[in-house]
């Protein structure tokens, strides 16, 4: 088996929560016919998303510069 960063297990775990969290609310939305607190609970689930993966962005972003820096260094002197 290829070898997984921690921080695409840590993206993978939050994005499945989010998702398990969706459909828990339209679950509760469509069947049980309660909406009062659905808005909060998707902001609650979807903020952590949308940090997880701009920082995992901004993590890759680096690397990739980095890879970059390290195939053209010769070029660059």
């Amino acid at each position: 088996m290829k070898n997984c960063e921690f921080s695409k297990i840590i993206l993978c775990c939050v994005m499945v929560t989010y998702f398990v969290g969706f459909i828990f609310g339209m679950f509760m939305i469509f069947k049980v016919r309660t909406d009062t607190a659905i808005c909060g609970f998707f902001t609650y689930i979807g903020a952590p998303v949308a940090a997880a993966i701009g920082f995992y962005s901004y993590k890759a972003k680096a690397e990739n510069i980095e890879k970059i820096r390290n195939a053209n260094a010769d070029e660059l002197r």
